[in-house]
């Protein structure tokens, strides 16, 4: 019933996902809305979209969702928007969370400036010596998203609750006059 009459092709629907035809702005309202009418309490939204965005500063890409699913475990919170949150670190915004968590743990390890610039890689390098060539950079990024993922977590968890609680709030007002309109009408029919 609601299958498109001509389908798409791979290559359309990959098109699709990396640049929607809408654009991004009207996909991310799209996610937002989503995001905020997820069954559950403000709080447990807006912890989730917070663990998310903490997780999202790890610098090992692929394991955002586990420390998700391992955070939410102990914590709470609602796994979707934990899922959700996870795109706080995208693409665009991944260069500028992996600067902050090697400034941040060069800093935490008491480096001096020479320390803390960014050794030069190769692909040769890395091949032969993964661990010496990568240990220098991932090093003090482990240390240092902890931190930087706890700010994107504050950053995002308190916008996102003042934003929920107030849909929440403007919705069950909307249902309670619908409710109160439906009750007259009845009322005067009698």
């Amino acid at each position: 019933m609601f299958k498109r009459r001509i389908p798409q092709t791979t290559f359309q629907r990959l098109r699709q996902f990396f640049w929607p035809r809408e654009g991004w702005w009207r996909a991310t309202k799209y996610l937002w809305q989503r995001t905020i009418r997820l069954s559950g309490t403000p709080h447990s939204i807006a912890l989730g979209l917070a663990i998310g965005a903490f997780a999202s500063a790890n610098p090992i890409l692929g394991t955002h969702i586990l420390w998700c699913v391992m955070i939410i475990y102990f914590v709470g919170g609602n796994f979707i928007a934990a899922v959700l949150g996870t795109w706080v670190g995208n693409p665009a915004s991944f260069p500028f969370i992996w600067l902050a968590t090697f400034g941040t743990g060069n800093f935490l390890l008491g480096r001096n400036d020479e320390g803390r610039e960014l050794p030069e890689l190769s692909f040769s390098l890395i091949v032969e010596a993964p661990m010496g060539a990568l240990l220098p950079v991932i090093g003090p990024m482990m240390i240092g998203w902890l931190p930087v993922g706890l700010i994107l977590g504050i950053t995002v968890y308190y916008p996102s609750l003042w934003s929920i609680e107030a849909y929440q709030r403007q919705r069950i007002d909307r249902l309670e006059r619908k409710r109160s309109a439906a009750a007259k009408k009845g009322a005067n029919k009698n």
